[in-house]
């Protein structure tokens, strides 16, 4: 009987441990992301449709006002994202080092190239964009258009960025410029003299060339193409001496409350179906399975600038504090 007994109990146990390992994930995934709402909201709908025991709780934010809150939490003794996709690289290599980060196995990253992921699975690019030339088609001609970033300070106080202090993005192509022997930091103060316009952020810049108020600008590639397939006078140029290509990553936090869920959500991101969602908004996949938007080129028909992220992550400080002294 004491055998029998135990052999049930241990029966018992063996059942309630396979019940659990094979139960779905359920639960709530605190999401932080800076992506564009049009973007990550068709995502998070299609996942809640395939998931419904799975509610995604959106905490969206500009790159800058993002990455603020992060460390505010970090501070505080407390991360409560459990999946956070980004556009600053470094930022991902800094909660890494620091141990923020879980290691993810996910199964698809046969599929994306190693230089889209960490080496340590703690992040995987989520998506990829360009910066490089936006222009309005009304009032800059064929023959007109730069095909060089000393092309673009042609234009003087008819070009505009975004400013790196409040663009994710504008402050990744900042350090890739400084980065550079033949641009360097230089170029900004050639802008200054130049006369470039710098505003706020990449929405602001974006209306600017949208309406007539620039004419070229520091633009980024999927967002030309979904205004342009609206109807609006603008184009994009993939400058000569190189763009800056952007991945985006995506990561669960080493101390998640929905861990599974987490998980579950970034592995749908990394998905098919999840990068066909960003394709139908003109971004790059990551997958090498997923064909990129019409009209655009494919990677390696793309000249992109170098730029280290651990020398981001080391000097960003010093990064900022030097263009807003310039301007």
């Amino acid at each position: 009987m004491k055998t029998l007994t135990s052999l049930a109990a241990v029966t018992a146990l063996a059942v309630g441990m396979t019940s659990t390992a094979w139960a779905e994930p359920s639960g709530t995934v605190t999401f932080y992301s800076s992506m564009q709402l049009d973007v990550v909201e068709p995502i998070i709908e299609a996942f809640e449709e395939r998931h419904p025991e799975i509610e995604i709780d959106l905490l969206y934010s500009g790159s800058v006002e993002l990455e603020q809150r992060i460390f505010s939490e970090i501070e505080a003794g407390r991360l409560r994202a459990d999946v956070i996709w980004a556009a600053n690289p470094a930022l991902f290599l800094n909660l890494k080092e620091q141990g923020w980060l879980a290691a993810h196995d996910s199964e698809h990253k046969h599929a994306i190239p190693e230089g889209l992921r960490d080496a340590d699975d703690m992040f995987f690019a989520g998506r990829v964009h360009h910066m490089g030339i936006g222009y309005n088609t009304n009032m800059v001609s064929e023959d007109e258009v730069p095909r060089s970033w000393e092309e673009f300070l042609e234009w003087g106080p008819q070009a505009a960025s975004a400013s790196p202090l409040h663009s994710g993005t504008n402050f990744n192509m900042l350090g890739a410029f400084t980065q550079s022997d033949e641009l360097g930091f230089e170029w900004y103060e050639r802008a200054r003299e130049a006369g470039m316009q710098v505003v706020r952020g990449t929405g602001d810049v974006t209306r600017g060339v949208v309406s007539g108020e620039f004419a070229v600008i520091k633009g980024i590639d999927y967002i030309m193409a979904g205004q342009a397939a609206e109807g609006a006078p603008v184009a994009f140029s993939f400058p000569e001496d190189g763009v800056l290509a952007l991945p985006s990553p995506l990561a669960v936090t080493a101390e998640s409350e929905s861990d599974a869920a987490a998980r579950a959500f970034l592995d749908f991101i990394l998905s098919e179906e999840g990068q066909q969602v960003l394709v139908d908004k003109f971004f790059m996949p990551v997958r090498t399975d997923v064909d990129p938007p019409e009209g655009l080129p494919t990677a390696d028909q793309i000249v992109a600038l170098e730029i280290d992220f651990d020398w981001m992550a080391e000097n960003g400080d010093e990064l900022r504090e030097r263009f807003s002294e310039l301007y």
